[in-house]
């Protein structure tokens, strides 16, 4: 009985359409149309030496994003705010030790870029960032609206 292939059809034409579906949504996040015009296509797809790993906390006041950091300069860190979109990027220097001393490599160095989306009841005007010993903390305070009240209930 010979045996049907049209299940590897059916498989083939669904990774085409996958791999369609993939370079469809591609095109349209590059598009220099859904930035203005003006402006350029996105830049969180640069590459990256490293990543600092970060914890995001949320009280009803603040949102709060803690990253490790350590032996980068605070003053070479950027942070910038575009939309709702906290963008972290810096260098972390290898140091003066001479390259033909290194016996091995573990310590990550280079170009890092972190993004996190906030919701849009932070107050970016507001924000504030201090580093110490290898940690940024950047505070958010929440817009006044977005704060959580109380209603009181009157007796009736």
């Amino acid at each position: 009985m010979p045996r049907s292939s049209h299940w590897r059809r059916d498989a083939t034409s669904a990774f085409h359409l996958l791999q369609h579906e993939l370079n469809r949504l591609l095109e349209e996040y590059l598009q220099p149309a859904r930035f203005g015009g003006g402006e350029s296509p996105p830049t969180d797809l640069d590459a990256a030496a490293w990543s600092p790993p970060i914890d995001v906390y949320e009280t009803p006041e603040e949102v709060l994003i803690v990253a490790e950091v350590p032996g980068v300069d605070p003053a070479t860190i950027d942070l910038a705010v575009t939309g709702n979109l906290l963008t972290l990027r810096g260098v972390k220097e290898p140091g003066n030790l001479p390259e033909p001393l290194l016996q091995g490599r573990e310590r990550l160095f280079g170009a890092f870029h972190r993004q996190i989306t906030l919701s849009s009841e932070v107050d970016f005007d507001q924000a504030a960032a201090d580093a110490s010993q290898g940690v940024l903390t950047v505070r958010l305070p929440k817009r006044s609206a977005a704060k959580p009240r109380t209603i009181p209930i009157r007796p009736g």
